[in-house]
C-alpha cells in the first residue's frame, strides 16, 4: 500500500461519526478531571478521565453499557483488594492472590471481559500502591463513578447515537455484497466459465449477515436505554422486519448458488435465461425504493418462470426457486419500508401537537 492509498484509508477511517465520537471522549476526559478535582483531599484524579475515555471509546451503541461494566469491575476490584489488605497486607504474593481472586469471582459470575479486566486492575492498584492511612480505594471508586457517570450522561442522555443510520449502513453493506456476488455468478454462467462460477458461488456462501444482526441488537438497546431515542423504537422494529427479509434473501441465494454449480458443471452451456434470472435477483436485492422493489420483484418472478419453461433440469429448478424466494423477500421488505417511512413522517407532527 503506497502513501496515497494509506492517506485515503486514513480519511475513510476518520469519518464524521468517528471524529464526533473521539471528540466526545476527549471532552468527557477533561470534564471528568475537573469534576474529580473538586472533591476534597482527592489527590491526582488520574483515573476519572481514563474511565470516561475508555467508556466513550467503545463501539457505537455500547458506550453506556461499557461505562456500567467498568464501574462494576472497579467496585469488585476495590472490595477484593481491600479484603486482601485487611487479611494479609501488601506485597507480591498478595497481588497474586488478589488478582486471582478478582478474576475467579468475576469469571464465575459470567462477567464480561471489561468487568474482569477492571476488577483485576483495581485489585492490583489497591494492593500495590497501598500506603498506611491513604484512601486510595475510595479515590479510585470516586474516579470510576465520576468518569463513568460523565460517559453515561453523554452516551445515553445528551448525545446518544442515532440507531436508524446504524442499521441502514449495515444493511447497505450486506445488500451490496450479495448483489455483487450474484452479478459475478450471472456473468460466469453467461460465459460458461466453470472456474469463475465456482468462485462466485464461494463468495455467495461466505457472505456473513452477523454485522447486520449485531446492528439491530445495538439499535434496539439504544432505543431502550437512551430516552431521546425511545420514540424510534417502532421504526427500529420496522427496520428489523425489512432486514430480516434481506437476511432471508442471503439464504435463498444459497439455492441460487446450488443451481449455478449444477448448471456450470453441465456439459452443455446453460440457457441464457439462467444468467438473466440471477441478474434480476441482484436487481431486486439492490432495490430500495418500494416502487422500484416491486417492479424488480415481479421481473425476478417472470425471469424464474421463463427459466423453468426453458430448462427442466434440477439445477434450473433450484435456481428459479431461490430467485422467487428473493423476490418474495423483496416485496415484504418494501411493505415494511413504507410503514417505516410513514412512522418517520408522523414523528414531527406529534412533536408539534405536544409542545
Amino acid at each position: 500500500m503506497n502513501l496515497r492509498e494509506r492517506a485515503r484509508q486514513a480519511r475513510a477511517n476518520l469519518g464524521v461519526g468517528v471524529l464526533g465520537q473521539l471528540a466526545q471522549a476527549a471532552v468527557a476526559a477533561g470534564i471528568s478531571w475537573e469534576l474529580a478535582l473538586q472533591l476534597p483531599d482527592h489527590g491526582q484524579p488520574f483515573f476519572a478521565p481514563i474511565a470516561a475515555a475508555i467508556a466513550l471509546g467503545a463501539e457505537r451503541g455500547t458506550r453506556g453499557r461499557q461505562a456500567i461494566r467498568m464501574m462494576t469491575g472497579v467496585a469488585v476490584g476495590i472490595l477484593v483488594g481491600a479484603g486482601v489488605l485487611a487479611v494479609a497486607g501488601a506485597g507480591g504474593w498478595q497481588i497474586v492472590v488478589g488478582t486471582a481472586a478478582a478474576l475467579v469471582v468475576t469469571a464465575a459470575a459470567g462477567a464480561p471481559l471489561m468487568v474482569r479486566n477492571q476488577a483485576a486492575a483495581s485489585t492490583i492498584l489497591i494492593v500495590a500502591l497501598h500506603k498506611p492511612g491513604s484512601n486510595l480505594a475510595v479515590q479510585r471508586l470516586e474516579d470510576a463513578l465520576i468518569g463513568g457517570a460523565v460517559a453515561i450522561l453523554i452516551a445515553r442522555f445528551l448525545l446518544p447515537i442515532d440507531p436508524i443510520p446504524l442499521v441502514r449502513d449495515a444493511a447497505r453493506n450486506l445488500r451490496e455484497q450479495l448483489a455483487a456476488a450474484l452479478d459475478d455468478a450471472a456473468d460466469a454462467l453467461a460465459d460458461h466459465d466453470r472456474k469463475r462460477a465456482e468462485e462466485a458461488v464461494e463468495r455467495i456462501w461466505r457472505i456473513d449477515d452477523t454485522p447486520l444482526a449485531q446492528a439491530l441488537l445495538i439499535a434496539r438497546e439504544v432505543t431502550r436505554a437512551a430516552p431521546r431515542r425511545r420514540p424510534l423504537r417502532r421504526r427500529v422494529e420496522k427496520l428489523g422486519e425489512m432486514y430480516r427479509e434481506l437476511e432471508a434473501s442471503v439464504y435463498d441465494s444459497h439455492a441460487i448458488a446450488t443451481g449455478v454449480v449444477r448448471l456450470a458443471d453441465a456439459d452443455r452451456p446453460p440457457p441464457s435465461q439462467a444468467a438473466s434470472t440471477i441478474e434480476a435477483a441482484a436487481r431486486a436485492v439492490r432495490a430500495i425504493e418500494p416502487g422500484a422493489a416491486r417492479v424488480a420483484a415481479e421481473a425476478t418472478r417472470a425471469a424464474a418462470q421463463r427459466l423453468r419453461e426453458t430448462d427442466p433440469s434440477l439445477g434450473a429448478a433450484v435456481m428459479a426457486h431461490g430467485a422467487v424466494g428473493v423476490a418474495e423477500h423483496t416485496l415484504r421488505a418494501a411493505r415494511a419500508r413504507e410503514e417505516e417511512r410513514r412512522l418517520a413522517r408522523r414523528r414531527p407532527l406529534r412533536g408539534r401537537f405536544h409542545r
